[in-house]
């Protein structure tokens, strides 16, 4: 049986071939971003799979656009977040929706969500800026000052795949670690407390947020929250940028509620350069890179694909299955 796929990014070279010595017929969008709407078109009328990233809107009309006797059966993603997809469209349409598993993406995502913390609190990027500029003349005692880890609150908003790592890795720097999450939680270590969201905010020198973006979480953290959180707190955001109203955040740092925010995820992305969050003297800003390393991604796109031939092979697609060769500990190849 002939199987029809279209990836709207490139595939890497040794998954390619193999899908290819597998029967599968592959296509890929080679061109320029972002990927037109009539080769969108195009792919869910002809594909019997279409696996898109984060960049592209599967919206209603576009799922409309696949004849109800086509060969689309699949709708895959090469990410752990589903919101860019409509997802009761699909249903409608009965199509199957994919993601990646998030055990796949959870170590690259909180070692980066680690990492913009501590480039956060420790002024890192400010410094590195005047250091390139000329500005370091000579030692002082409170230039590019910034504040411990060891010690603080450390607030985790939603304690899944990565919020879990992330709290084992506040606990490793010193941190007393609270979490909140929509159902209680059993058997935890006697470092980690569940709290109810309002304790959270109010008791979090670092705010880092770990939840999806959906309905009920689209600006779940603003004015109000914010607010509420100790004067100089940190917040970190490494899950979805719609979580956050982005213009309360502005408001919170320049009115010296917080002292900085690290963000790898924005509301329309790709982010405007000019974006006064981006701009913003005390925000380290990231490009949507909490699960770049070469082996995640090349896990991520092996799962995306997989899944989708499992559902068209008639077998269950095993959500959480996480792909053969999958290492959670070290990248197994230099990035290209």
């Amino acid at each position: 049986m002939t199987r029809r796929i279209f990836v709207t990014r490139p595939l890497p070279d040794h998954l390619a071939d193999s899908l290819r010595a597998r029967g599968v017929t592959v296509e890929t969008y080679d061109g320029e971003l972002p990927v037109p709407r009539t080769d969108l078109v195009r792919a869910v009328r002809t594909s019997d799979a279409v696996i898109v990233t984060i960049s592209e809107r599967v919206d209603a009309d576009l799922i409309a656009q696949a004849p109800a006797d086509g060969p689309l059966r699949v709708l895959g993603t090469i990410s752990t977040g589903t919101d860019h997809i409509d997802l009761g469209a699909a249903s409608r349409q009965g199509l199957q929706v994919r993601r990646v598993p998030p055990a796949i993406t959870a170590v690259a995502t909180a070692e980066l969500t680690l990492a913009l913390t501590l480039v956060t609190a420790r002024r890192l990027i400010e410094a590195w800026h005047d250091l390139r500029a000329g500005s370091w003349n000579s030692w002082m005692p409170y230039q590019w000052t910034g504040g411990l880890l060891a010690g603080r609150s450390l607030g985790v908003l939603g304690l899944g795949a990565i919020g879990g790592l992330v709290a084992g890795y506040g606990h490793a720097l010193g941190m007393r670690v609270r979490f909140t999450a929509r159902s209680p939680r059993e058997d935890l270590p006697p470092w980690l407390e569940q709290v109810p969201l309002d304790t959270l905010l109010a008791t979090s020198d670092v705010l880092s947020v770990h939840v999806p973006l959906t309905d009920e979480t689209a600006g779940l953290v603003g004015k109000r929250e914010l607010g509420l959180m100790p004067r100089g707190a940190l917040l970190i955001n490494t899950s979805r940028g719609g979580v956050v109203d982005e213009d309360a955040l502005l408001a919170a740092l320049d009115g010296g509620r917080l002292a900085g925010a690290g963000l790898d995820v924005f509301g329309r992305e790709p982010v405007d350069p000019r974006h006064p969050l981006v701009r913003h003297p005390r925000v380290v800003a990231l490009p949507h890179v909490g699960s770049a390393t070469t082996s995640t991604r090349d896990d991520m796109m092996r799962s995306a694909v997989e899944s989708g031939l499992r559902v068209l092979d008639g077998l269950s697609p095993a959500d959480e299955t996480v792909p053969p060769g999958f290492d959670r500990t070290v990248d197994r190849r230099p990035a290209k």
